[in-house]
Formats: structure tokens, sequence, C-alpha cells
């Protein structure tokens, strides 16, 4: 029996893994990448053979916004000392955080040029030391003139993202200069075929300029680049030539393209050229900026634009309709209504031509029934009992157009119509539902989204919490707030209420973010365990102000941040515990693996238990027998003498004497390097459970402590 060891990636696959992962825009570290490469390097050395570091750094060329990430992950990394004879150790040194290092890196690269190095080499033209940037630039002309079929690919695509930095536009204008100085289209070709977009469109720039494309090449462009921009840019220089040289059957072709900048271009360029009847034949087009060129060739036809509308839908909303599936797809079945005919009579008719499109929303093709909603609701003539079954239509786009054209009625719409649709099994219909709540109460509006928020559909889940997150700001009415009236009412809640909403909320957490639920909380019960402990969590909200009496405790400490932190470390899982269902308190054993452990050895020893606590009944009967002032007593300890855990526990137990506990925390942070402070919230003086707050702020380490 043999054993198989565990087999690992080459060091080029591995580069090509983590590369792939890499985006170019999204901020964090690609500490991943640095180490493939540093590992490609020293393989590299290892063997004598540089072919998979230069191959790396080629395919890293092909990324140029991972170049730029790249370039300042490596200026700020500890780095050992540079080696200016293996590649990727070179490209390290171009972005050195050492000016001096940089600028030995850049006479290494121009002593021993490559392509794979070029983009470091674009990027130094831009540093922010003379000495580097002028050293690197005199030898990217150099190197772009000489041999621009070798260096000018090589460079264009950090050349052209780097134009976007501050002194990063010499090497776009250096790449321009050596392809208009080049001869042959060879460089231009090889640009317009790069993925990259920026490359492709830089490239039809300078060919523009130059006149360098073949027709064929701009027509190839017009017609299958994946970029609009490219597309409109490729069929205008097209179809300008077409119509200079007579090429009508060219234009032809263009106005047949599937993308419709490209029609409308080729459209323009048959009107110039004395074909406005075949232009005319666009009418129908389901594009509306090829339409309007269609109409404008049938103007000058004198071709009757309404009347071929009217007509158009009148014919085909008259004739038999086959059952709705029963037509195979990718045909098109007998009177058929092109949706380019339905918009143009949009575009051209008036309130007066909505008796021809009633009859298409029963039509059994969905894009019919959803032009013909768009179209009615232009006119302003959508019946709303026509409209109301379609909000359960099978077609999610006539679904959409319905509840756009009823949401101006939503008042006049039958009672009960939004929770019925809230309560389908489509996730769109009940996108229509929520769309169309009316409910003028906004408390019993909250309720309704309060209830929708768990909804399991993503993007209703999402609505529904920026809804709530609105009615909420209407808990905390702050008339004295620069920009508070945004439009949201302020909401009065009886105590009734006000306790459904709780449920309501705790039902719906896992759905809401942190801080609309803090909005909740707040305004509903600021002293709840949940509310304290989200503050705790989270700081305080910015758009809620402290309902109660407002202390504040401060303190010094050699790291008051750090103190800070504790602090909220303690209180976050203690109130954790407390806003927990009822009965789910820890035993007493439990807390030491639950709090933090410097915590619990700051806390003094736990003497042997009283005979009163022994028993649970006689010590309840005896707490229920003191006073107010005798409680207090009990409670409140000098903030100089150490608290056993039990007893600072037992004012955060909901069964315990967490009622002789009167503050709350709100929120700590910092003054200066060596003080820093804790807001609680009361509810009258003196309070309970001072001692307690103090006792906490001493154990994190916090000590002239000064709280009212």
């Amino acid at each position: 029996m043999t054993s198989s060891s565990p087999t690992h990636p080459a060091p080029l696959e591995r580069f090509q893994a983590v590369l792939s992962g890499i985006s170019e825009v999204k901020e964090g570290t690609i500490d991943d990448l640095v180490d493939a490469l540093t590992h490609l390097d020293t393989a590299g050395e290892a063997t004598g053979d540089a072919a998979d570091a230069t191959a790396a750094l080629r395919m890293l060329g092909e990324r140029p916004g991972v170049v730029l990430r790249l370039d300042g992950q490596v200026r700020w990394a500890t780095t050992p000392a540079p080696v200016y004879d293996r590649p990727v150790a070179l490209a390290f040194a171009c972005s050195d955080s050492d000016g001096r290092v940089r600028e030995r890196a850049v006479r290494r690269i121009l002593d021993r040029p490559s392509p794979e190095l070029m983009p470091f080499l674009v990027l130094r033209t831009g540093d922010w030391v003379r000495q580097v940037r002028e050293r690197a630039r005199a030898g990217l002309t150099d190197l772009l003139s000489r041999d621009p079929a070798r260096f000018v690919p090589a460079a264009a695509p950090t050349a052209l993202l780097a134009d976007r930095r501050r002194r990063g536009d010499f090497a776009r204008r250096q790449v321009l200069a050596a392809l208009l100085s080049a001869p042959g289209a060879a460089l231009l070709d090889g640009l317009l075929a790069s993925p990259l977009r920026e490359q492709r469109r830089f490239a039809l720039e300078v060919a523009g300029a130059t006149g360098g494309l073949p027709l064929r090449t701009l027509v190839s462009l017009a017609e299958g680049d994946t970029d609009v921009r490219i597309r409109a840019r490729a069929a205008e220089a097209a179809a300008r030539e077409a119509v200079w040289t007579d090429r009508a059957d060219l234009l032809r072709r263009l106005a047949a393209a599937r993308h419709r900048e490209v029609r409308a271009t080729a459209l323009t360029g048959l009107i110039r050229t004395g074909h406005p009847d075949e232009a005319t034949a666009a009418l129908d087009d389901p594009a509306g900026l090829v339409r309007a060129v269609a109409r404008d060739a049938a103007r000058r036809t004198g071709t009757d634009v309404l009347a071929h509308y009217r007509a158009a839908v009148s014919a085909a909303a008259s004739a038999p309709q086959p059952p709705t599936g029963a037509v195979p797809t990718g045909t098109v079945p007998t009177g058929a209504v092109p949706t380019g005919a339905v918009d143009g009579l949009a575009e051209t008719g008036s309130a007066a031509d909505a008796p021809l499109l009633l009859p298409l929303l029963d039509h059994p093709q969905a894009p019919v029934r959803a032009h013909a909603l768009h179209a009615l609701r232009a006119f302003g003539a959508a019946p709303a009992d026509r409209v109301i079954p379609l909000l359960r239509d099978p077609s999610g786009k006539v679904i959409r157009q319905a509840v756009t054209a009823l949401r101006p009625h939503t008042a006049e719409l039958p009672p009960g119509l939004a929770a019925a649709l809230l309560t389908d099994s489509r996730a769109v219909v009940r996108r229509a539902g929520h769309r169309l709540l009316s409910e003028p109460d906004p408390v019993a509006r909250l309720r309704t989204l309060l209830s929708l928020a768990a909804d399991p559909d993503p993007r209703l889940s999402a609505r529904v919490a920026s809804d709530i997150t609105a009615l909420a700001h209407g808990l905390h009415p702050r008339p004295g707030r620069p920009g508070h009236g945004r439009g949201v009412a302020p909401l009065d809640t009886t105590a009734e209420q006000r306790a459904d909403l709780l449920t309501l909320t705790d039902a719906a957490t896992a759905a809401l973010p942190h801080r609309t639920r803090q909005l909740l909380y707040e305004g509903l019960d600021p002293t709840s365990w949940t509310a304290e402990l989200l503050r705790a969590r989270h700081g305080s909200h910015p758009d809620t102000v402290n309902p109660l009496l407002e202390l504040r405790a401060t303190y010094t400490s050699q790291d008051p941040w750090a103190t800070a932190e504790l602090i909220r470390d303690v209180l976050r899982t203690v109130l954790e515990h407390a806003a927990a269902p009822a009965g789910e308190w820890p035993a007493e054993d439990k807390w030491p693996t639950l709090l933090p452990e410097w915590f619990v050895q700051r806390c003094a020893p736990e003497p042997p238990p009283p005979p009163e606590r022994t028993d649970p009944a006689t010590w309840l009967a005896r707490w229920r027998g003191l006073t107010q002032r005798q409680r207090q007593a009990e409670a409140i300890s000098a903030a100089t003498a150490d608290w056993r855990l039990t007893a600072w526990l037992d004012l955060f137990d909901p069964d315990g004497l967490a009622d002789s506990r009167s503050w709350r925390f709100w929120d700590s942070g910092t003054t200066t390097a060596t003080t820093g402070w804790v807001r609680v919230g009361v509810d009258g003086h003196p309070y309970g459970g001072r001692g307690a707050l103090l006792w906490l702020i001493e154990a994190a380490g916090g000590y002239d402590i000064d709280l009212p």
C-alpha cells in the first residue's frame, strides 16, 4: 500500500487563481497576490528560469486596475532589500516607498527593457519625486518611439488607466504620439482586438483622427462590439463613409443590426442618400430612437404616421387571437401586434385612441399587454376595472406596468386589495401589493410593514426595511433639527400599540438592519434590554435623543479608548442574556466562562451564601419588605470597594435586582488622550445601581471617576 503525498499547485497556476479572484476596484488588501508573485520569483531563482515570473507579469499587465492597486500595496509593505536581477523583485522595487530605490529600478528597466515591465515604468512617469519621474518619462518616450510595435501594447492599458491620476496624462500622450507616428494599422488592429474597453475606445479615437481603419473594420465594430460607445462611433464613421461613397447596400445592412444606436445611424444615412421610403419601414421598430428617425423620414415622404399606427393596432386588435400558451416559443402568431406600433401610437396619439388599445389588454402575448398598458397610462386612460385583474398576470412585466398605472389612484382601489396581494405565493405579486399599500395611518402602516419584513423575497424585504426606517424616524420628532422635515409624519402611539409594535420588531429582527431596529426600540421603549444592548453594540443612534435624564461619567485612563471598549464588552455580554427570552438567564456558575476573563478576575471572591439567600422564597419575602431607601442602600456600594461578581450581575438579572438599577447605558467615548466618558440615562435622582457603574469603569482601567 502506497501513500500519496499532497499535491500543491504550481507557482504559476497559484498566481493565475489568485489574480482571477481579485477585483480591480474593490477595497481591501491583495497580500495573496504579492505572496504568489514573490513565490514565483523565488522559484525562478532556484531553477534559473524566470519564464513563469515573466509570464505572470505579462498577465498582470492585462489587468491595469490590479497593477495600480499592487503599486499602492507594495509601497507601504515591509519588503526585503530590493533585488534588481529578477523580474518580480524589479517590479516591486519600482513601487518601493524609497524614491532612491524607485529611481534605481527605473534605470535597471531602461538598461534591459522588456514589455512585461512597461506597466511599472508607466506608473513612474507620474511619480511625485522629480528625479524618478523625469528619468521614467525620458525612457518611456525613447522606447515607444524606437520600437512601438513591441512596447505600445504593453504600455497602453496602464497608461490609459493612470491618466486619471495626478501627473498621469504623460504616458497616455506618449502612447498617442507613438500610434500617430507608427506606419500601417497593425498597432491599431491589435488595440481594437483588446478585451479592455478603454483600450478599444482609445484606438477608435486615434483611428478617427487618422482615418486609419478600413470600412469593413468599422462595420464589424458597429455590429459586434460589446461597448455601446464604440458601436455608436463606429456606426457613425461607417455610415458617413457610406453616404460619401453612395453605399446604400451597406446602410441597409446596418439598418438591420441588433443594436438600436446602429440602426438609427443607418436610417439617417438612408435619408441623406435619398432613400427615405426605406427608412419609413422602421416606423414599428421597438426602439424609440429608431422610430423617431423613421417618423422624420415619413414626414419627408408625406406618410401619415398617426394613421399608420392606428391602422396597425386596430387591425391586429380585431384579428382572432390564439389562446395564451398556444403559440410556440420563437414564432409570431397571426395578428400579432408589433410592440413598436403600440409605442408609436402612444408617442403620436391621444386619449381618443384609448379604445384601440383596450382590447390588447387581453392579448395572449405578454409584451403586447405590457406595452398597451404603458400606452394607456401615457394617455391617462387606464381604467382601473380593467387593470386590477392584471395585478395577477402571469408576466411580471405586465404586473409592474399595472402597478404603475394604479399607484396614482390607490385611494380609489377596493379595500383589502393590497392585503390580498401580499398573501400571494408569487414574489412579484407581493411586491405589487407593497407598492399599492395606501394605509393613511402611519402606525397601522408600520405594523403592516413589520409583518412583511421577513418576506423570503430579498428585493421586497429590502424595500420594506427602507420604508420601516422612514416611518421609524417618526418616533423621534426633533423640530429643531435641520433637515428633519423629510416628509416623515410623527407617530403617536398608545401603550398597547407600542407593545404590539415591539413584538413585531422582535419577530423581524433578522430581516432589519441594526440601525433600523435601534430607531424602533429607541422610539418604542428606550429603557428596554434590547435598546440598551443595541447601544452597547453600535453606539447611540445619531437620529435619536435620550429621553431620560442624562448623566455623564468622566474618568482618567492610560488608554481611555481601550477602557471604553472594555466597558462595552462587558455590557454587551450581560445585556445579550438580559434581552433573551424569560427564563434563559445563565446560572451563576456559567458566568465566569461567559464574561471577559479580566472582569471576572477583578471581581472580589465570592463568600459563602447568607442563610436567607439559600432559600429564594425567604430572600424574596425579605426584599419585598424593604423600603425603597433600604433597597438602594443594599444595591449601592462604594466605588472603592471591589464588587463580587454575583452581586454585580444581580443588578442585570431580570428575575433578580434588575428593577433597582435605574441607569441605562447610552454611549461612551474619549475626550483627550487620557480622559474618557460614559453617558447614561436615569429616571431621576438619586438612582439605583450607581456603585455598579462606578465599579465597571474602575474595573476596566478608569480612575479619578466623576459621576453625579
